[in-house]
């Protein structure tokens, strides 16, 4: 049986995901990989991943398979884990970049012994940008589910429900304000200026969880979608309802109106490493060079009629 798979990105209500996760399957269910030198790490990963000749994720992933393990988390990068796991497995939480790094800094300094000055800690290269190197530089729109810190609830109420479970709405590791670093103006232009990914990567995943939700509410089977676009050019996506191995029926509506329809069949190599329904032939394309006029361009999962794009040419 294969496990969830966690990515903590840190200071996004982790701790208080991992302690319902505990709390719902025991301690004795639950594989922890926060590195060598953390105490928190398993045996069980300990063994596999940091010990003298360990023989890495895929033999981790083998023993956990034959196991009781339920729940698999760390501060890790999604691609240590994902390809073995699958997308339908994972999921991770993000927060407002400019809160998470500040949050992070007040973690250290109370936790860990940081004595680097606030701005010597943000503009270093390994704390810049960590949701985005962590899972938004992979197909993230494939996981399970990427939720969001300030919608904790809601995102925990949609993983609950698509995955039947029911995982109590802890909270945990919470700092006191009083430990804040006074930030000018100035200071979180500076942060978001070194962040600029992160910024845009988070935008972006309140967009797509807000689908996620309004599926959720009107109770049908969620479509996962990414898509390129150049206008006048072409659509180039991917789509796929997750446990389902029909591909999807995508429709192309130029001004409103359905004008081609197409599957997505098509080979993704990156979605195969991802474990995807179809192993990863979930691709389509529409050529636009036949509507240089549109004033509008949406592609719609036909048999759910859910929107996967919108574009409205600005006049």
């Amino acid at each position: 049986m294969k496990p969830l798979l966690f990515i903590h990105i840190p200071k996004t209500a982790g701790t208080s995901l991992n302690k319902a996760a505990e709390s719902l399957f025991g301690s004795h269910a639950i594989e922890k990989d926060y590195g060598a030198e953390s105490a928190t790490t398993t045996p069980l990963v300990r063994h596999h991943i940091y010990a003298a000749g360990h023989h890495g994720p895929f033999a981790l992933i083998e023993a956990i398979k034959s196991s009781q393990t339920q729940w698999l988390t760390g501060h890790v990068h999604a691609d240590r884990y994902v390809n073995l796991i699958g997308c339908d497995n994972t999921i991770s939480f993000v927060r407002d970049t400019l809160e998470r790094v500040v949050s992070e800094y007040v973690h250290r300094v109370s936790k860990e012994g940081e004595t680097r000055s606030f701005e010597n800690f943000y503009q270093d290269p390994l704390e810049t940008n960590k949701q985005f190197r962590m899972i938004g530089q992979m197909p993230w729109q494939a996981f399970h589910l990427v939720g969001i810190q300030e919608r904790y609830e809601e995102s925990l109420n949609l993983l609950n429900q698509t995955k039947s479970l029911s995982l109590a709405p802890f909270r945990a590791n919470t700092k006191s304000s009083d430990m804040r670093p006074a930030i000018s103006e100035k200071t979180y232009a500076d942060i978001q200026k070194w962040n600029e990914r992160d910024c845009i990567f988070v935008q972006h995943v309140h967009a797509y969880l807000e689908k996620q939700i309004e599926a959720q509410r009107q109770n049908k089977p969620f479509c996962f979608h990414d898509m390129g676009f150049e206008a006048d050019r072409h659509v180039i996506g991917w789509a796929f309802y997750q446990n389902n191995k029909s591909p999807v029926e995508v429709g192309l509506f130029i001004n409103e109106k359905l004008v081609e329809t197409t599957y997505a069949h098509e080979h993704r190599p990156e979605l195969q490493n991802l474990l995807t329904p179809r192993a990863g032939h979930n691709g389509f394309r529409f050529v636009l060079t036949p509507y240089t006029a549109a004033q509008s361009v949406s592609i719609k999962a036909l048999n759910t009629d859910q929107t996967l794009f919108e574009w409205q040419r600005q006049t």
